[in-house]
């Protein structure tokens, strides 16, 4: 029985109940009453501060059938409590809850009457509850990114970020996160399920699943026990599996109340699972029922992928190497980071996660982080990592400070551990466990004892407590749960602040933080990039969504709240004086923001791909958003792809060409991810940018297997001539055998500002199908990050913020499903249009 849906919640204190939605918290259902404003809006949040200082109270009556005590046992079923509280079932305590991180099971059915039933739960304010630890402790951990005196946050087993970070807001919540119902059981139930693969060639796979299994003493005495196992994709693994008192099982112990069981397979000419890009990510879907006689007890679906992944982090003739060997081929890992999709975590449904990997693999990524600031995610969201072939880098829930390692909190950590490795252990997606952000460099390089007024043997006894939780706690239950997965403390290994780029994996922020110049990114290449990042802000039509245009400047109270970082709007604005030409108005300031941050990651890009096999990831900082806001994201929290988004997907594809400039000369370096080489045209030209051909050359290649190499090297002087500089572009094409293009590149001589563009003809035409609307484009002379945007629609073009040369019709397409062609012609007429020179125009 779900219990989700219609509840009723007060304030501690008040009498009066209200109507409250769970999934939920407090502040999404003061909201819905219309006793709050909307926390995103404007400068709202710095208002809605009281409301975790406050305790709250949920309730739900719920009516029970005498059906239900058919069942031998009935528990509660809760996936996710936020945070502290107490839970009572028709007057009686039922539980407790002291980590949101962790799911529940609780029996009840003594507890339950037939008819009516009350279940109450009773939220205590995280404040309340830490700020004793705090006062005890006679110190402050250095949490700097919990925006309070008195950095609460690590005492909790709460989203860090809910307390505040450098790109979002303090709402610091309670409520029912996540699914709550009951559950009756009738005699036995499949408690775990646990994949455990031995051998994989391309001829056979061997592999086990250890079942964990609960079976009443009395039902094993009355009818015969099966567990039947079934592949519909593999019927010859198909078996039953007798069990009573009498069989001995696989680890020769006799079924009991508490029994595991170990069910080995062997499959012949296994079909793999790739990440993507490089195969298909295949998955062989079991079902496991647990019958007595012909009756039903318990069944679990369990999707498995067949595939070999080994995270080799090792000494070798470059430094300490980082990076991800699967199904035997070393494979760069391209994409992102990704935080809480959401401010108020519940509101993510499915088919929001369903728009992040459709977005994810649209740009070509094979790999998300899971950052360690937020929370474990959805189990939808793994689900989609596993069909779309996108592997997660997994942290555990700590970013950025010291933490407690008292007993308490140790086996408040266990317990969340061990929920979590068990739920995520099985999916072929999960890469690796990394215990925390950034610590290992807080400890370095932070100044920690000086900022908070450390002693010497305080900060001594602090880091012991480090060593405690991150080399023993988390590591131990990683190695007695998910044996074999690979384990990192902290994350990175190597220091942007050192001269440490061979070492291991790295977050490079001397761009942003070190205001030092995007030409940094192609000097700065470390074995592995798995944080680096640039700010940009939302575009005017998503702006208008949580401002007023009167809050449209820098330095507006309103555009504050939403600028996280304390030196944010000052430096994207000091990166664009070097690159571009001043804004014309805010608007501009918006929209040339985008383009910034999206030409300098290119940078980035291409300069991680082309070094391979010395640099093998790159994972910018960060793919979404979780409220509305100048940030760092590719996709704003509405939806909308930002130019860093499309970037991204043109840097990411399969084969890349790579244009720089060093010592005079211009270097186009090829790079493949391609596991088999491939015959190749190579086309470069350069043009002026009223498309006119001034110097070309053609050669024939075959594509460099899964690595990057030079294919043309080009002195500068001799291939501009006496052409201007300012007027001139480098085109470069990768043509199959057949003449489809497998990649394309442009590449400039002078920054942006001193680039001779001219006010273009952009002409527009209109196709319309049945799938949405298809825009032909054709320019009169180049037009440098062409961008259109249809009012009032939610989706993405399927390419945007690209340059356009004249001559060359571009065909662009948007889903519209549902809309006929009408409606789609009425859009067409107020299609919005701006690029580096011409201004927002319809």
């Amino acid at each position: 029985m779900e219990l989700g849906g219609q509840w009723q919640f007060r304030q501690q204190g008040k009498a009066e109940w209200l109507p409250a939605q769970v999934p939920g918290c407090n502040f999404t259902d003061l909201l819905a009453n219309g006793l709050i404003d909307d926390p995103f809006y404007r400068d709202n949040e710095e208002a809605l501060q009281w409301i975790e200082q406050e305790d709250w109270h949920y309730r739900k009556t719920f009516t029970l059938g005498e059906d239900w005590w058919q069942n031998d046992e009935v528990q509660l079923v809760a996936e996710g409590l936020d945070t502290y509280c107490d839970l009572y079932l028709n007057g009686h305590k039922l539980g407790d809850s002291r980590n949101m991180f962790i799911g529940q099971r609780i029996a009840c059915k003594s507890l339950l009457k037939v008819g009516e039933n009350l279940l109450e739960i009773h939220f205590r304010s995280p404040i309340k509850e830490t700020l004793p630890l705090h006062q005890a402790a006679g110190f402050t951990y250095p949490a700097e990114n919990d925006k309070s005196v008195e950095k609460l946050s690590v005492y909790s087993r709460k989203a860090p970020c809910h307390f505040g970070w450098d790109w979002g807001p303090r709402f610091v919540t309670s409520g029912i996160w996540r699914a709550i119902g009951l559950q009756g059981i009738k005699k036995g139930r499949i408690e775990d399920v646990h994949f455990i693969q031995h051998s994989l060639s391309s001829d056979k796979a061997e592999f086990s699943f250890d079942v964990s299994l609960k079976i009443s003493a009395q039902l094993q005495q009355e009818r015969p026990l099966t567990l039947r196992v079934a592949c519909p994709a593999a019927p010859e693994l198909d078996r039953e599996v007798p069990l009573n008192r009498e069989v001995q099982l696989n680890r020769k112990v006799p079924l009991t109340e508490q029994s595991a069981l170990r069910l080995d397979f062997e499959l012949a000419n296994p079909r793999l699972w790739w990440p993507n890009g490089l195969g298909e990510a295949h998955l062989y879907g079991f079902q496991f029922t647990l019958l007595s006689g012909d009756e039903i007890l318990s069944q679990h679906s369990q999707a498995v992928g067949l595939r070999t992944l080994e995270v080799i982090n090792e000494a070798d003739g470059m430094g300490q190497s980082f990076y991800l060997r699967v199904n035997g081929q070393p494979v760069f890992m391209k994409g992102a980071n990704y935080i809480p999709g959401d401010s108020f975590i519940h509101r993510m449904t499915p088919e929001r996660h369903r728009a992040d990997f459709e977005a994810v693999v649209d740009a070509n990524m094979n790999m998300l982080r899971v950052w360690g600031g937020g929370v474990y995610q959805d189990d939808i969201f793994y689900r989609l990592a596993d069909e779309n072939g996108i592997l997660i880098w997994q942290d555990f829930m700590f970013a950025c400070s010291l933490y407690p390692a008292d007993e308490a909190f140790l086996d408040n950590v266990r317990e969340e551990a061990a929920y979590n490795i068990k739920r995520l252990r099985n999916h072929p997606c999960l890469a690796l466990w990394c215990g925390n952000n950034e610590v290992d460099m807080g400890i370095k390089h932070w100044q920690w004892p000086e900022k908070f007024g450390y002693s010497e043997e305080l900060y001594a006894r602090l880091k012991d407590d480090y060593i405690r939780l991150f080399d023993k706690c988390l590591p131990g239950a990683v190695a007695e749960l998910d044996a074999g997965r690979f384990y990192l403390r902290s994350s990175p290994i190597g220091f942007w602040e050192e001269d440490m780029d061979h070492i291991g994996n790295h977050h490079y922020w001397g761009v942003w933080h070190g205001e030092e110049p995007f030409s940094e990114y192609q000097k700065r290449i470390p074995r592995f990039m798995s944080e680096f990042g640039f700010q940009s802000f939302p575009l005017a039509s998503s702006m208008a969504r949580f401002t007023e245009e009167a809050d449209w400047h820098l330095d507006s109270s309103v555009l504050r709240v939403h600028q996280k970082h304390p030196r944010g709007n000052k430096l994207i604005r000091s990166y664009m004086e070097q690159e571009y030409r001043d804004p014309e108005n805010f608007t501009r300031l918006l929209f040339l923001s985008q383009v910034q941050q999206a030409e300098g990651l290119k940078l980035a890009f291409e300069a991680h791909r082309a070094a391979r096999p010395f640099c093998m990831g790159s994972l910018y900082w960060q793919l979404n958003d979780t409220w509305p806001a100048a940030s760092w994201s590719g996709i704003d929290y509405y939806g909308r792809w930002k130019a860093l988004h499309y970037q991204a997907k043109r840097s990411f594809r399969t084969d890349l060409l790579v244009v720089d400039e060093v010592d005079e000369a211009v270097r186009v370096r090829l790079v493949s991810d391609r596991l088999e080489p491939l015959k190749a045209r190579l086309e470069l030209e350069l043009l002026d940018f009223d498309g006119n051909c001034l110097w070309q050359e053609r050669q024939s290649i075959d594509t460099p297997l899964n690595t990057s190499t030079l294919v043309c090297q080009l002195d500068r002087a001799s291939l501009l001539g006496e052409y201007d500089a300012t007027q001139l572009v480098l085109r470069g094409r990768l043509l199959d055998e057949q003449g489809q293009l497998l990649t394309d590149c442009l590449y400039y001589f002078v920054p942006s500002k001193e680039q001779a563009l001219k006010t273009p003809e952009l002409t527009i035409e209109p196709g319309f199908d049945a799938e949405g609307l298809s825009l032909t484009l054709g320019t009169n002379t180049l037009i440098r990050q062409c961008h259109l945007e249809l009012p009032d629609v939610a989706g993405n073009f399927s390419d945007n913020f690209f340059d356009l040369l004249p001559g060359e019709p571009k065909r662009i397409h948007i889903a519209l499903p549902g809309m006929d062609d009408d409606a789609k012609a009425a859009l067409v007429k107020g299609i919005r249009c701006q690029s580096i020179v011409q201004e927002e125009t319809q």
